[in-house]
């Protein structure tokens, strides 16, 4: 499991089986993230069965954490993460080599490596902006220097300034990353009670029903509730066994056929006249 910070970009890796619950995820949560940085304030991750449970959502909500979930087939929404994973993959191959049962030893080995990286998008490491200061590595505690303190409105200027530059860089990353993605991007607002055409991406067929000449898109459907401006409920049909959530990438208005009136041309009846003569 890969835990993002959103501000500081700090990451952790966290060595867990596909079988464990909601229950045991809680549980390394808070012992290897909490204890480091507290209750969050809001929780951004796909919609894993153990991140839709009950227990999830109910815990999260005694303890005053928003939970923001993901689209359904659409990862865009959890994008960092999702980045975090492919950083990590290449990592790991660089690490275990010719030993892939070790990865869970070299977690930790990635983990501090990732941390200590200058972030594209802050412009700082993760370790920095959380610690103030890059860590020590084995190359600098051969010989420690002798620390003399500063004045402390020095070191809160200090402090007070970088993390205005990483709210700076973020903020330019982030439009960045918005005005790329928006040139392929359309604007579209629903409202509950349109009726609307959903595209049905191959990834929400049930295995081994998807066919080429499958319909690209069913409706016209109502849209029953409204997450977000990117983000709809539909009422599918009883026989579309999938989500009915979908990212307003995949919906488009209905339009109703015109009502149109079909005419025989002149020359058509003309020839149909002289065959009865």
């Amino acid at each position: 499991m890969v835990v993002v910070d959103r501000f500081s970009k700090m990451a952790h890796f966290l060595s867990c089986k596909k079988t464990a619950n909601a229950l045991h995820v809680a549980h390394l949560f808070f012992h290897q993230v909490v204890r480091l940085h507290g209750v969050p304030r809001s929780l951004t991750s796909d919609r894993d069965v153990k991140f839709i449970s009950h227990f999830w959502r109910e815990l999260w909500k005694r303890l005053g954490t928003d939970l923001n979930l993901s689209s359904a087939y659409h990862p865009q929404s959890d994008g960092q993460t999702k980045v975090v994973n492919r950083t990590l993959g290449r990592m790991l191959r660089c690490l275990v080599q010719d030993h892939p049962k070790q990865w869970e030893e070299m977690l930790s080995t990635a983990e501090f490596a990732y941390n200590s990286m200058v972030n594209r998008s802050t412009g700082k490491s993760p370790f920095s902006i959380v610690y103030t200061k890059l860590p020590n590595l084995a190359l600098d505690v051969v010989v420690l220097p002798k620390c003399k303190s500063g004045m402390a409105a020095k070191f809160t200027s200090h402090y007070t300034k970088m993390l205005e530059d990483v709210h700076t860089h973020l903020t330019n990353a982030n439009l960045r990353y918005k005005a790329a993605a928006d040139v392929h991007r359309r604007q579209q607002l629903f409202n509950v009670g349109d009726l609307v055409m959903v595209r049905i991406r191959r990834e929400r067929f049930p295995p081994g029903t998807y066919s080429k000449l499958s319909r690209r898109k069913i409706g016209p459907i109502p849209i029953i509730d409204k997450i977000n401006d990117n983000a709809y409920t539909m009422e599918l049909p009883a026989d579309q066994n999938t989500s009915p959530t979908f990212n307003v990438s995949d919906i488009s208005l209905y339009h109703p056929p015109d009502p149109a009136i079909i005419e025989i041309s002149s020359s058509e009846s003309s020839s149909s006249d002289a065959g009865e003569d």
